[in-house]
């Protein structure tokens, strides 16, 4: 019993490292960043070839980045099951508002940041998909 905690456990981390990178490989490349955007305006036309060059290497990342999570969620639910496939889903549903918070903030969640009703269910979503785990591995 204790090992099937403590394997459930480090599948968790493991999965929450995965989903989380994956996602956020997704979402960045999604926003503009502003101060690219005024360099645009106002630099030489050099800089402004390299901003259109870096642009297009974001389409082709967040077309990766997207083919990826795909792969991933159909790694987890042909080689485990469905119930590991919702865990990694869970992962990325609880992070998005946060990932979404510091794009749009320029910095990481601190203590300032508005405790919402995404920020709880983002956390329940996090901290559920233990247990959820360890049923889809064990019981399911």
């Amino acid at each position: 019993m204790i090992i099937h905690i403590l394997i459930s456990v480090v599948i968790y981390f493991i999965l929450m490292y995965l989903s989380v990178n994956l996602l956020g490989f997704l979402v960045r490349g999604l926003f503009s960043n502003p101060e690219i955007d005024k360099l645009r305006s106002e630099s030489h036309e050099f800089i402004k070839h390299e901003i259109e060059k870096s642009e297009r290497a974001d389409k082709w990342i967040n077309i990766i980045a997207l083919i990826l999570i795909i792969t991933y969620l159909y790694l987890l639910l042909y080689f485990w099951n469905i119930g590991v496939m919702i865990v990694a889903i869970m992962f990325i549903i609880g992070r998005l508002p946060d990932l979404l918070w510091e794009i749009k903030h320029g910095r990481k969640i601190d203590k300032t940041a508005s405790k919402n009703a995404w920020f709880y269910i983002s956390a329940i979503l996090t901290f559920g998909a233990l247990p959820v785990l360890y049923y889809s591995l064990y019981y399911l």
